[in-house]
Formats: structure tokens, C-alpha cells, sequence
């Protein structure tokens, strides 16, 4: 198995990044990665003002994947997830939705699959990756945003066993990826969800098809999802949603009105995150409908 230090990391994706390891298709890779506050936040009420928060959401890598060109398609499967046994959130005055007074950094115990909150709460653990993706075709992108490249998609169901396809922009791909957690809610309201360092474990393959993939494009046991990310929730939401309309035609060989029809009754339109430099949602559709996967 390829092995992608933690202490590689970079803040942006870009296409002139210089690849910390070069795979195969199907082959498997670990990725090592710190979480979002670069493992700064390594107790209850630190000091948030002493962090170095230019050094924020690194991400592990890029993996050069051989034989992927500009037009291809780069699916990950997400095998495994491994975190540390604490976690941490920061919440404070001006970020996020919610209104707070001050800086409150904290620490969270993990133990048997539950975060121990603070009242005898007891929250199941779902891991997920916060922030995965190809590079752009030209200029850099920060791993804080999301984009149709991927980034910082802070969506809940990026976790075990799900199948992500990206854009293939540059040779190689450049694949990267950070930002465990170990649970979150749609749309990371408060800026943070329980960050947790760790390893990711996928598997890569060069899909090269002239058939429609919405990407970022997210397929687990039950749903399709597509995404989408933009300044404002009115206008990702339209993007999310249209790209799904196209998905359905594409492969059911419905007209646009038909298409449309069976969203508004089997879809459901989320939102993923409002903390981000961009706003995401997402459609799902259910799976059961069609298999899409045996059709490329």
C-alpha cells in the first residue's frame, strides 16, 4: 500500500503542486492527515489568538495517478477511515450561523464508537472527509472552499464505503485530501464539526468514458448524489439539482419534463454547508431506481 505522509501538506489544490507519490489505477493509498486546526487545538480553552490558522484545513498529498489526462474521470473509493481517540471543536463571535459570545475551544474524548459530550450525551461516531479533490485546471484554489474540483465539501456522506468520481483536470489528477471528522451535521452550521486527525484509506481508478458523470459525484450503498458549491444557497442549489436532472436523462432515457417529475417526488435537495467561502447542496436520488454503476 502507497503511503501519503501527514507532514506533507499543502493549503491549496493547484496544478504545479509537486505529487508527494505516484500510483497505478486500482491501486490502494493511506492518507495521513492532521486535522483542521494542523493539530494546534491539543486542549480544553487554548488560546485560539496563539494558533497558526494560515496553516488551516491541511491537506495530505497530492497522489499522481498514472495514466489520468485532462477529460478523464478519477473515482476514489473510501475503504477506511482511522482517527485518534479525541477530538476537537472551536467555536467563537462571527463565524458560523449562530450567535456566540467569545472563543471557546474544546477537546472530546472517542471511546467505542461514541463522543463523550458534556451533559452525559453520548454521539455515535460517523467518520466522513471533510476536504478531497482533484487540482484545477490552472490557478490555486484553497483547501477552505469547496468547487467543482471537490475541496472543502464538508458533506456527511464521504465516509466508508462510499465511491467519489472527480474531474481529471491536469496529468495525473492530483489527488489530495484532510479534514476528518469524526460526525457532522448538514451544513457544519457552527464552522466546525468533531475535527479529528487520522488516516484515509482508497482505492483509485482511471475512468476513461464519454458517458455523462456529474462530478463531484458521490455514489454510497443507497443514494446518488451530485453537488454543487457557489456564493450564494440559491444558485448551488439550482446547479446541484439541474446536474442530477441531466444524470436522469442520461441514463433512464427520460425527457427533461420527465426527469424533473421524478425528482420533485423521490429527490431530496440538502444543503451541505453554509460556513465555507462557498455555500454547497446536493441532490440525492435513490438508488434503486437503476444501477448506474454497471453502466460505465
Amino acid at each position: 500500500m502507497i503511503l501519503i505522509d501527514k507532514n506533507y501538506e499543502n493549503y491549496e489544490f493547484k496544478p504545479d503542486t509537486k505529487p508527494f507519490a505516484f500510483a497505478d489505477s486500482g491501486e490502494t493509498i493511506r492518507f495521513e492527515c492532521k486535522d483542521c486546526y494542523n493539530d494546534q487545538l491539543t486542549e480544553d480553552n487554548i488560546d485560539y489568538g496563539n494558533m497558526n490558522m494560515s496553516h488551516n484545513n491541511p491537506i495530505a498529498g497530492p497522489l499522481y495517478v498514472n495514466g489520468a489526462e485532462a477529460g478523464d474521470v478519477l473515482k476514489v473509493e473510501i475503504i477506511n477511515i482511522e482517527m485518534a481517540d479525541e477530538a476537537s471543536m472551536c467555536v467563537r463571535t462571527g463565524v458560523g450561523i449562530y450567535e456566540v459570545e467569545g472563543c471557546h475551544c474544546r477537546r472530546f474524548p472517542i471511546e467505542n464508537g461514541i463522543v463523550k459530550f458534556d451533559g452525559g450525551i453520548e454521539i455515535p461516531i460517523k467518520p466522513m472527509v471533510g476536504v478531497m479533490g482533484t487540482s484545477p485546471a490552472e490557478g490555486a484554489v484553497s483547501t477552505q472552499s469547496p468547487g467543482e474540483h471537490g475541496g472543502n465539501m464538508d458533506i456527511r456522506e464521504l465516509g466508508i464505503g462510499a465511491t467519489v468520481y472527480f474531474p481529471v483536470n491536469v496529468s495525473g489528477a492530483l489527488l489530495s485530501m484532510g479534514d476528518i471528522h469524526a460526525v457532522q451535521g448538514d451544513g457544519e452550521t457552527a464552522i466546525c464539526a468533531m475535527e479529528v486527525s487520522g488516516a484515509v484509506t482508497v482505492k483509485v481508478e482511471v475512468i476513461k468514458t464519454d458517458k455523462y458523470i456529474p462530478t463531484p459525484f458521490i455514489v454510497t450503498e443507497k443514494s446518488y448524489y451530485t453537488t454543487a458549491a457557489s456564493e450564494s444557497l440559491d444558485e448551488c442549489s439550482v446547479v446541484a439539482a439541474r446536474k442530477m436532472q441531466r444524470f436522469i436523462m442520461a441514463n433512464l432515457g427520460f425527457s427533461d419534463a420527465q426527469a424533473a417529475m421524478i425528482l420533485s417526488v423521490m429527490g431530496h435537495l440538502r444543503i451541505t454547508q453554509v460556513v465555507n467561502p462557498k455555500k454547497g447542496c446536493m441532490m440525492e436520488f435513490p438508488r434503486s431506481v437503476f444501477d448506474w454503476k454497471d453502466s460505465i
